[in-house]
């Protein structure tokens, strides 16, 4: 009996063994994993940032942007070159390395997407006026377009006749000098 409580106890034993290193063997599975998935996210997210940049650099250009006024948005006020080089790598399909170039590409792309909004919002206007009649002296009055129109006509010719009449008297008044000067003083 001793022999088999012996067997007993070290295939008991063994058993523990076997689910003690099973349950490490889990256990680091588990982080592996964990660590592979967070590898695996941040690769998400550095494909996302390259296809961000890449996104927000088409849309400025279809908005008639050139790169160097990009690149100046890019770089800022401070002009931060690291942010430039980053954002420049991020559209030739690299990552930032160091984690702190990663959020810098990140903060860049956000001021990047808060200027493409602004710039859209400002073709939107210009847009919206596009055919419509604005000047100072008609857009505080209850008038329609057609009547603007009209109304600008109006001022338009006023304005014209009015530098037509200052040109005018300005030639008579300088006709008048000249002959001020030249027969009336000299027979003094």
């Amino acid at each position: 009996m001793i022999v088999s409580a012996r067997a007993l106890t070290s295939s008991a034993a063994s058993g523990r063994r076997a689910s003690a290193a099973r349950g490490r063997r889990v256990e680091r599975e588990r982080g592996m994993s964990a660590r592979r998935s967070g590898v695996v996210v941040r690769a998400d997210a550095g494909a996302d940032l390259i296809r961000k940049a890449n996104v927000l650099t088409d849309d400025l250009k279809a908005m008639k942007t050139t790169m160097p006024t990009i690149r100046r948005v890019v770089a800022g006020n401070r002009n931060d070159l690291k942010a430039l080089s980053h954002y420049q790598e991020a559209l030739e399909g690299k990552l930032p390395s160091e984690e702190d170039g990663l959020r810098k590409l990140e903060k860049t792309l956000e001021d990047l997407v808060s200027y493409v909004e602004q710039k859209a919002d400002e073709e939107q206007f210009w847009a919206s006026r596009e055919g419509k009649v604005t000047s100072s002296v008609v857009d505080n009055t209850n008038l329609s377009e057609e009547e603007k129109r009209e109304v600008t006509g109006l001022v338009a010719n006023v304005v014209t006749y009015g530098v037509q009449g200052a040109v005018w008297n300005a030639l008579i008044l300088l006709v008048g000098f000249v002959t001020l000067v030249a027969f009336v003083l000299p027979d003094k």
